[in-house]
C-alpha cells in the first residue's frame, strides 16, 4: 500500500514540475541596501534562440533599460549580471541570483563587489525588454577634440573628449578627466541625434550629455557622476579628427 502511494505522490508532482511556468515577463520590486533600499524593474523574454533576453531598471542608480548578461534561467531559478552597468574594474559585475517562490514572486541576493543584499520581485505584466542601445555617427563638425571644466568639491577637474566616427557607421570618444590624478573613462555609447550628443561610460557611472551650438563652437550640458549632476560646457580645442 505505501509504495502504491509514494508512486502516485511522486507521477503527481512530477507534472507539477514539469509546468512550471515562465520566467518572462516584467519583475517590479526593492533591493534592501542598508540605510537605502532600491526600487529595480527587471524585464526578461525568451529569444527564438533557446536563450533569454533581458534589461533592468534602477532608478536610484541611474541605471535605465541596461541590458542583463549572463542569464541563467531553470525550474526554480533565475540568475543573471549587469555587465557594465554596476561594473568595478577589479570585482565584475553586479550579479542577481534568484529563488522562484510561486509563479509570480521571487527572491535572491545581489553580489557586487564582496557585498550583499537581498531582494525580492514580484511579476507586474508583459515583459518589456529594452534593446541596447548603440553608438551612432557624430556629425562631420563636431568630429573634433572638446575641452571644458567643472567644479566638485571645491577642486576643479578638466574634461577633454575626443569624437571619432569609423567605417562601420558608429563614432567613438576618449574621455578623460583630470582632477588629483587622471581618469581615461571608458565609453560604451556615443549618441548624436539632432543638436543633441550624449555620452555614457556605464563602468564608472559617467553619463554628459550636451546641446551642439554651432555657431559658438559650443556642446553645453550636464555631466551625471552617479547621482551627482553638474553643469559642463565644451568648447573646441582642436581641429578635425
Amino acid at each position: 500500500m505505501r509504495p502504491t502511494l509514494i508512486a502516485l505522490l511522486f507521477c503527481a508532482v512530477t507534472p507539477a514540475l514539469a509546468a512550471a511556468p515562465s520566467p518572462e515577463g516584467r519583475w517590479e520590486g526593492l533591493i534592501r541596501i542598508p540605510g537605502s533600499d532600491q526600487p529595480v524593474v527587471v524585464d526578461l523574454a525568451p529569444t527564438g534562440t533557446g536563450t533569454w533576453a533581458g534589461s533592468i531598471i534602477l532608478p536610484g542608480l541611474g541605471v535605465k533599460g541596461a541590458p542583463l548578461a549572463n542569464i541563467a534561467v531553470t525550474e526554480a531559478s533565475v540568475a543573471f549580471d549587469l555587465g557594465p552597468a554596476l561594473g568595478d574594474a577589479n570585482a565584475g559585475p553586479a550579479r542577481f541570483s534568484a529563488r522562484r517562490i510561486t509563479a509570480n514572486e521571487m527572491s535572491g541576493e545581489m553580489r557586487q563587489a564582496g557585498n550583499a543584499a537581498s531582494f525580492s520581485l514580484a511579476r507586474s505584466g508583459a515583459a518589456q525588454v529594452e534593446a541596447p542601445l548603440r553608438s551612432t555617427a557624430v556629425a562631420r563638425d563636431i568630429e573634433a577634440q572638446w575641452a571644458g571644466e567643472f567644479d566638485l568639491g571645491g577642486y576643479p577637474r578638466h574634461v577633454t573628449i575626443t569624437l571619432q566616427n569609423h567605417a562601420n557607421g558608429g563614432a567613438s570618444a576618449k574621455f578623460v578627466i583630470v582632477g588629483k590624478r587622471t581618469t581615461d573613462l571608458p565609453v560604451d555609447l556615443v549618441i548624436n541625434e539632432g543638436d543633441v550628443l550624449r555620452l555614457e561610460s556605464q563602468a564608472n557611472r559617467v553619463t554628459f550629455e550636451g546641446r551642439i551650438f554651432a555657431q559658438s563652437g559650443e556642446i553645453r550640458g550636464t555631466i551625471e557622476l552617479g547621482p551627482i549632476e553638474l553643469p559642463l560646457v565644451l568648447r573646441r580645442a582642436g581641429g578635425k579628427s
